[in-house]
């Protein structure tokens, strides 16, 4: 009953760098890793790279789950540096002992200097933030924005049945219990600390948990919509261009998720004022809504919008 949902950008960030080490088992972002392959190949992830097998174990340390609901980057790493080094030795191990892993000799070195390997990890890491990430995180955060507002309103019309239903093909919510199909490690009981839910634009198609009793019970999974950060944003059609302008109808083709206004300008290089008014013209034609989510206030095309961007391609 304690479900609630986190963003974290450095959950983002291990993500992204697990992409770019196993880009050909995900060909989603096979546009995003040619486009960093540039600034990437400036650094150095040798650490990170060892423990970040395609599958099974990576430290929890280096990913603890975020307390807050939009988490800081600062805040996160500040974290990592501070990890128990016993833990770190710990997980440090597992990872190392995981079948085949090729990284075991790098992991063998880590374990001989804890206290430097913690800091060079966190080194690591955010370099990756700074160079990979935060460049786009405008982008980023408003996907995660998007999907954790259309999740909440999943819980809020099915309760946990229809949220679970829909966040991925490997969960089930049964007789009070979720149920990962393809998970391997033994089950949690959430003994009241309820089960924190981060959306990942990195995250596709797997699902990760955290169990390990020491940590807030967490499950990541692949946000909604995170497909179109890797592409184009889509030009509208030249009629419905001709219509409303080309301005008003490309920000009308956008509202697919739901946007807010700092997040198109930032998107198309836009004022704030010429985006807000033309959702305002927008809204008063009846061809988009608003909703109000925490601080921010999301366009939506309405029904009708949504039947004239359909005629127009028609």
């Amino acid at each position: 009953m304690r479900c609630r949902f986190g963003a974290s950008p450095l959950w983002e960030t291990m993500s992204a760098v697990r992409v770019l080490h196993g880009s050909r088992h995900r060909p989603l972002y096979s546009p995003w890793v040619a486009a960093k392959a540039e600034a990437a190949a400036s650094l150095d992830l040798r650490g990170l790279k060892a423990l970040l097998p395609r599958v099974g174990f990576t430290p929890d340390f280096l990913t603890p789950p975020p307390k807050a609901s939009r988490a800081k980057f600062a805040t996160e790493i500040a974290r990592v540096r501070s990890a128990p080094l016993d833990r770190v030795r710990t997980e440090l191990i597992r990872s190392r002992d995981e079948l085949d892993n090729p990284g075991a000799a790098e992991i063998d070195r880590m374990l001989t200097d804890l206290p430097g390997t913690r800091e060079r990890l966190a080194d690591e890491i955010e370099s990756a933030w700074t160079t990979l990430i935060r460049p786009d995180w405008p982008l980023i955060s408003r996907v995660l924005e998007d999907d954790i507002a259309y999740r909440g309103r999943q819980l809020t019309d099915g309760g946990l049945a229809a949220l679970f239903d829909d966040l991925h093909p490997t969960l089930t919510w049964e007789d009070d219990r979720l149920i990962a199909t393809r998970y391997r490690e033994p089950g949690r009981e959430l003994t009241g600390q309820g089960l924190l839910l981060v959306p990942g634009v990195f995250a596709w198609p797997y699902l990760v948990m955290v169990v390990d009793p020491t940590y807030q019970p967490t499950v990541v999974y692949p946000a909604r919509g995170a497909a179109r950060l890797w592409s184009d944003a889509p030009a509208p059609p030249d009629p419905l261009a001709r219509l409303l302008g080309r301005t008003r109808a490309t920000l009308l083709v956008a509202l697919d998720p739901p946007a807010t206004t700092s997040a198109l300008a930032e998107q198309y290089g836009l004022a704030l004022a010429t985006v807000a008014e033309h959702l305002a013209a927008l809204h008063g034609a009846g061809l988009a809504t608003r909703r109000r989510t925490g601080h921010q206030v999301h366009y939506r095309r309405t029904d009708v919008g949504q039947a004239v961007v359909d005629a127009s391609v028609g």
